[in-house]
C-alpha cells in the first residue's frame, strides 16, 4: 500500500500557522528560516500575527508553501506519490525533488503576485450539481467574449466555477433551476484557473523558463492532467498552464487509487483535502497534520 501526500491550496490559511512548529521544531524551524530569507517581505511576521495580510493572495500563497513544507520536516514524513491542489503543487515539487525549496518560494511569490495583480472575474462554489450540467451551463451562459468554466473539480458534487464575473451572477440566479443544491460567491481577488489569468500565465511562464527542473524521485499527480507525471519538462509545463486550467481533484484522486495508494497524509493548515478525498473514494485512509500535537501523536503512534 502506497502512501501519498497531500499539500493543501488557497482558503486554508489562519492566523498563527507554523508558530508551534517553529518554536518546538528544529527541522521545523530550519526549514522556516529559509524560506523567510528568501522573501522580500516579513512573511514571519505575516503567518505567526494576527496580520490582514495572510488573506492577501501574494503573501497566501508563501505561507502555505512554508507551512506545509515545515509539517514535513518536523515528521520526518516520506511519500510514495505527492498531489498538491493549485498552489500546493509547489511544495510538492519539492517533496518529490523536482524543485528546491529556494526556487520554490521564489517561484510561489511570484506567483501569488502576479495572480493578485490579475484584475476582474470572480468565482462561485457550487454544491450538489455534477459536472455535466454544470459544463453545459456555462457553455450556454458563455459567448465569444465573456466566459466562465470549471475551475476546481473538488469532488462529485463539489465545483467551484470562474470567469467573467457578470456571468457568475447568472450562475447563481440560475443554478438551482439547473439542479444545484446550493451556489456560493467566493470572495476572491480575480478569477483563478480561468482564461482570465492568461496575462498572469504568460508572465509567470518567462518567469520559471529557467529555473532548473529535476526528474521527480516519486510520481507527482498535476492538476492540469490528473495524470501521474515523471517528465520534468511536462511538469514544468503544466505547472505554467495549471493557472488557467480546472485543478482536477476528483480525477486525481482516482488517479491515485490506480498507483495504489491506501493512505493520503494532509499537510497544512485545516482538513480541507481530507474531507474531499473521503467524498471521492473511502477506500483511501486520510489523516491530517498541521500542528506540532499532531507531529507528536505520530510520533507517539
Amino acid at each position: 500500500m502506497k502512501k501519498m501526500i497531500l499539500f493543501p491550496g488557497q482558503g486554508s490559511q489562519y492566523a498563527g500557522m507554523g508558530k508551534d512548529i517553529y518554536e518546538q521544531s528544529p527541522e521545523g524551524r530550519t526549514l522556516l528560516d529559509e524560506v523567510f530569507l528568501n522573501v522580500d517581505f516579513d512573511l514571519k511576521s505575516i503567518m505567526f500575527e494576527e496580520d490582514e495580510r495572510l488573506n492577501m493572495t501574494q503573501y497566501t500563497q508563501p505561507a502555505l508553501f512554508a507551512h506545509s513544507l515545515a509539517v514535513l520536516a518536523a515528521t520526518g514524513l516520506k511519500g510514495d506519490v505527492v498531489l498538491g491542489h493549485s498552489l500546493g503543487e509547489l511544495p510538492a515539487l519539492v517533496h518529490a525533488g523536482v524543485i528546491t525549496v529556494k526556487d520554490g518560494i521564489s517561484i510561489v511569490a511570484k506567483r501569488g503576485e502576479l495572480m493578485a495583480q490579475s484584475e476582474g472575474g470572480g468565482m462561485a462554489a457550487v454544491i450538489g450539481m455534477e459536472y455535466d450540467p454544470l459544463k453545459k451551463l456555462c457553455d450556454s451562459l458563455s459567448d465569444d467574449e465573456r466566459k466562465i468554466q470549471p475551475a476546481n473539480i473538488n469532488a462529485p458534487d463539489q465545483i467551484v466555477i470562474s470567469g467573467d464575473e457578470s456571468l457568475i451572477d447568472d450562475f447563481v440566479e440560475q443554478g438551482k433551476s439547473h439542479g444545484a443544491r446550493r451556489v456560493m460567491k467566493l470572495n476572491v481577488s480575480g478569477a483563478f484557473h480561468s482564461y482570465l489569468m492568461e496575462d498572469a500565465r504568460e508572465a509567470f511562464a518567462s518567469f520559471i523558463k529557467d529555473i532548473p527542473f529535476a526528474s521527480p524521485t516519486i510520481p507527482v499527480i498535476q492538476n492540469v492532467s490528473a495524470a501521474s507525471e515523471m517528465n520534468p519538462d511536462t511538469i514544468r509545463a503544466q505547472l505554467i498552464d495549471q493557472l488557467t486550467h480546472p485543478v482536477r481533484f476528483t480525477e486525481s484522486i482516482q488517479t491515485a487509487s490506480e498507483l495504489g495508494v491506501g493512505e493520503a497524509v494532509e499537510v497544512g493548515p485545516k482538513k480541507v483535502l481530507s474531507g474531499l478525498v473521503r467524498k471521492i473514494d473511502r477506500s483511501i485512509s486520510v489523516s491530517h497534520i498541521d500542528t506540532m500535537a499532531h507531529v507528536k501523536e505520530l510520533e507517539n503512534g
